[in-house]
């Protein structure tokens, strides 16, 4: 299983559009809000996405709970459960859900963790300097930015 993440885009529909060009053969692309942009740019691209804190008039969840293959993944922002204080709440969350891959945001800063059985990925943030987003392959994640897409 293959998937592209994507987070804090902040309005930068360009670089979003950049990024999935680059990576057309990953059909499964999953967002952890802020996005900022027009929907029918996600829609059209299926972009499986969730609101973030700067979302605002757009209709979508704060999380969602996808299954994928054997995965089960929790895609959230992050601000709700205030993860720029810490991941406890995050953790807590993730357990009661019985997540096993946690996707989210809002840090902007790049972060990938193993604990308890679960894994946490932050991609960091497509729309500040780093241009930073993720590739998940197998168990595996590859944190990549836009000067090197490859």
């Amino acid at each position: 299983m293959t998937f592209l993440i994507t987070s804090d885009v902040h309005g930068d529909a360009g670089r979003l559009l950049k990024v999935i060009e680059t990576h057309k053969d990953i059909t499964v692309h999953l967002n952890a809000g802020d996005m900022c942009i027009k929907p029918h740019i996600y829609e059209t691209h299926q972009v499986i996405t969730v609101k973030g804190n700067n979302d605002f008039g757009i209709d979508l969840p704060w999380f969602r709970l996808i299954d994928l293959e054997d995965k089960k993944i929790l895609l959230t922002h992050g601000h709700i459960e205030h993860v720029k204080l810490g991941l406890e709440r995050l953790k807590v969350k993730a357990r009661s859900l019985a997540a096993d891959i946690v996707i989210f945001g809002h840090t902007h800063q790049r972060h990938l963790m193993h604990e308890a059985g679960i894994l946490f990925i932050n991609p960091g943030a497509l729309g500040d300097r780093l241009h930073s987003y993720a590739i998940y392959e197998d168990g595996q994640v590859e944190f990549k930015n836009m000067q090197d897409p490859r």
